[in-house]
């Protein structure tokens, strides 16, 4: 029994020698100033990140060329009137078309406060000498990042958004998008426990096979993301044995930043519920308006939250910039599981126009506004700065 003990002893003693070296390493990359570019592991720069160059690439352009002439092609084939297309659209009641413009765009504000608070978590504190930004501006940085996503594919506003965050208070970028892959986990787990109960309210006992077998598919990547969390966290020491040595201080950056971000999981999950319910409301608000979807609230609101965050996880995959075709014609499937009446090919082309205005166009149309303010903003700052001759 005391051999049994002496052996616990040691081994709790080797855990907390482990543990406080992991937090000593964790404290000194956090002190440590952002790598040069002339050492062996960089930091993103603005040039792998240049919008520009990625909005005129071939590989943007060519795609979205596609996309777009298919859904041209076959919104000939559906029949589609843009004579009664327009008089749907021009009959929406306008004042619940606005609640939906503004409770899409208060997500914005959760997002921030969402984004802060993770950041937080991984020490971005006053006490450890990091000043975030004002609330406003994590709001402008969110709303370039989802600019950046909607003109160009591969979710490169995620990576964008660590890069504006460096270049506010000069912090690590792969510390940063740790956070937002952190953030980007929260949401998906949040969307599906929303989605899953809609879905079963919503349609019942008539549940397509193809829905099911995409829910699988949701559900296992949940499962294997959670998976690899874990394993991230029980083997950090061993996983960054593996890792080669040029490499191994972007790993402890990743891997703080993200396994790191999960602390006051509370607020978080209850922040990630109103980030998903104002997008599942905007759509609500949007068949409302066209008086799209009829029946008991209840039925309304499952349906409208179905719809909604289906719509979000369409723009998941990084197919084209803002997942232009991929999420007009899963909403086309979508609605159609709920609307089929008179006229019905011509109203589901004005909800999905009135929804797309507010979570696409919009987006493209303040959101280069935006950038253009921002950046210019910045560029006169770095004139200031420069000393004079």
């Amino acid at each position: 029994m005391l051999t049994n003990k002496a052996q616990h002893g040691s081994i709790s003693a080797a855990n907390d020698t482990q543990n406080e070296a992991a937090e000593g390493k964790i404290a000194e990359l956090l002190n440590q100033p952002p790598v040069e570019k002339n050492q062996e592991a960089p930091e993103v720069t603005r040039e792998q990140l240049a919008l520009g160059k990625r909005l005129l690439n071939w590989r943007t352009i060519v795609p979205l060329v596609i996309v777009i002439g298919l859904m041209i092609f076959f919104a000939q084939k559906a029949n589609i009137n843009p004579q009664k297309t327009w008089a749907a659209i021009s009959s929406a009641n306008l004042l619940l078309f606005v609640a939906a413009f503004i409770t899409y765009y208060l997500s914005f504000g959760i997002r921030a406060i969402r984004w802060k608070l993770l950041l937080e978590n991984v020490g971005y504190t006053p006490k450890n000498g990091i000043h975030l930004p004002k609330f406003w501006k994590i709001v402008e940085i969110i709303y370039i990042s989802f600019f950046a996503n909607v003109v160009v594919p591969a979710k490169l506003g995620d990576l964008y958004r660590a890069y504006l965050l460096r270049q506010e208070i000069n912090v690590s970028t792969t510390r940063s998008f740790g956070t937002v892959l952190a953030e980007r986990l929260l949401d998906l787990i949040v969307l599906l426990l929303l989605f899953i109960p809609a879905i079963i309210i919503s349609l019942h006992q008539h549940l397509p096979s193809q829905l099911l077998i995409s829910l699988e598919i949701l559900l296992v990547a949940v499962v294997l993301g959670v998976i690899a969390l874990f394993v991230l966290r029980q083997a950090r020491e061993p996983i960054a044995k593996i890792v080669p040595q040029r490499f191994r201080e972007q790993y402890y950056h990743l891997q703080e930043g993200t396994l790191g971000s999960f602390r006051r999981l509370p607020i978080l999950t209850g922040l990630t519920v109103g980030v998903w319910l104002c997008e599942a409301f905007r759509f609500f608000f949007v068949a409302a308006s066209l008086s799209l979807i009829g029946g008991p609230l209840i039925h309304v609101l499952a349906a409208a939250i179905f719809i909604g965050l289906g719509e979000a996880l369409l723009t998941i995959i990084p197919a084209t910039g803002g997942g232009v075709g991929l999420v007009e014609g899963g909403m086309v499937a979508m609605i159609a599981l709920f609307y089929q009446g008179p006229n019905g090919v011509n109203l589901t082309a004005a909800a999905i126009l009135l929804d797309r205005i507010i979570s696409l166009f919009s987006i493209m149309i303040i959101g280069f506004f935006v950038f253009l303010i921002a950046f210019g903003r910045k560029a006169a700052k770095q004139t200031q700065q420069q000393p004079k001759s």
